[in-house]
């Protein structure tokens, strides 16, 4: 959602924009009118990989996305080079595309990496892990020699695409350009020594919230389905909070079991600046996008993890006193956490300091800086841009 504007500012200016996904459930919905031209980006499944337990770090998540053997990774190399070789860009811009960055590595385009800083981590051996707590030699350790596993992986998919090895793994996110759509309290690594922050780019505007009629703090919720959802949304309907929720795959059985005149389920996403305006509290499972972009409107959060990515946002947040994480999801912690950031005025006040630092700032601006980023690499060449997701 947050490359939409910058696409048809692309295709305003006479580009052709190719984008690949990951997943297309909904692109026809998001891309219908833009003008773009979208494909399946090559994946493996679940099913077919050797996975491995607990996904601590970067590279235990791309051993389960398919660097778990040398043939495996070789053929989704293979796969991005035909799209590649299909297209013909003049650029292509990655954001957590790792597998299509080893396939463009001798490629003649030019190349934009965006990320967040949990997509970028910072170039170091080993690269930081997913821990919320103190590193250890032992965990430093662990890290170091299953980086070098998958390290041996890549280099041997690409001794069978006949390409030069890495020399470390960290080499694997080179590109031409890199911008980190981050800001320096949100980034994932704060053990980062040195980095620029870009900002964020804001997903499009939405609709317009439309409150229950009804007394009570608002409540505004962006979701997905966890294990212990019912007891939340339970909560809220006994409480009577006017509460708006945005659901991402939210079953409909649960959908019809909780709306009420209080608790309503809106069926496009809803401006996130309205929102911040309006919105006593929000709660959301500590996704870097929407967690940012409801910060920098100043609204406290209450955040429900569901992956390691998602902690490390939320502990940030935690940090900054702007919320309340509850990473075990306990209904009953969930309730009190809930309750905290009602009725403590420093949750609010923080969020607010928050927002009012980047006031005056690109922060929220972050297109801008992508497309003349852009238009730079392209000045002296062909008129064809591939975006690559």
């Amino acid at each position: 959602m947050p490359y939409v504007e910058l696409i048809s500012r692309l295709i305003a200016q006479g580009h052709q924009v190719h984008f690949a996904l990951r997943s297309l459930h909904k692109a026809h919905e998001i891309f219908q009118s833009s003008g773009v031209i979208w494909h399946q980006a090559p994946l493996v499944l679940p099913r077919h990989v050797d996975v491995v337990m607990p996904v601590d770090s970067y590279t235990k998540i791309l051993h389960n996305a398919g660097y778990d053997r040398p043939d495996r990774l070789a053929g989704l190399i293979a796969a991005w080079r035909n799209l590649f070789v299909m297209i013909d860009p003049e650029l292509i811009i990655f954001d957590y595309s790792p597998t299509a960055m080893l396939a463009a590595r001798n490629s003649q385009a030019k190349t934009l990496a965006i990320g967040t800083g949990f997509h970028l981590p910072p170039n170091t051996k080993p690269i930081p892990g997913l821990h919320s707590g103190t590193v250890t030699p032992q965990n430093r350790s662990g890290l170091l020699a299953f980086e070098e596993r998958v390290l041996g992986t890549i280099n041997g998919a690409l001794a069978l695409t006949n390409e030069e090895p890495l020399a470390q793994f960290a080499n694997l996110l080179n590109a031409d350009k890199t911008i980190l759509r981050t800001l320096p309290e949100l980034d994932h690594y704060a053990s980062r020594s040195s980095a620029r922050y870009a900002g964020i780019m804001k997903s499009p505007p939405g609709d317009a919230p439309v409150w229950p009629a009804h007394p009570g703090p608002k409540v505004f919720a962006y979701l997905k389905n966890f294990k212990t959802l019912d007891a939340l949304l339970g909560t809220l309907n006994q409480k009577r909070y006017p509460t708006l929720i945005y659901g991402d795959k939210i079953p409909e059985e649960i959908v019809q079991r909780y709306s009420s005149d209080t608790l309503v389920f809106v069926p496009r996403p809803l401006d996130m600046d309205a929102i911040g305006q309006t919105a006593d509290v929000a709660i959301c499972n500590a996704g870097h996008g929407v967690t940012t972009e409801l910060l920098l409107s100043g609204v406290p959060l209450l955040l429900l993890p569901l992956y390691a990515e998602q902690n490390l946002v939320a502990n940030n947040v935690e940090r900054l006193g702007a919320g309340l994480s509850a990473p075990h999801l306990h209904p009953g912690g969930m309730e009190h956490k809930l309750e905290a950031l009602l009725h403590e005025r420093s949750f609010r006040e923080s969020a607010q300091k928050f927002s009012n630092s980047y006031r005056d700032t690109n922060a929220i601006n972050l297109t801008d800086t992508v497309l003349q980023t852009i238009n730079s690499l392209l000045a002296s060449g062909k008129e064809t841009a591939s975006c690559m997701h």
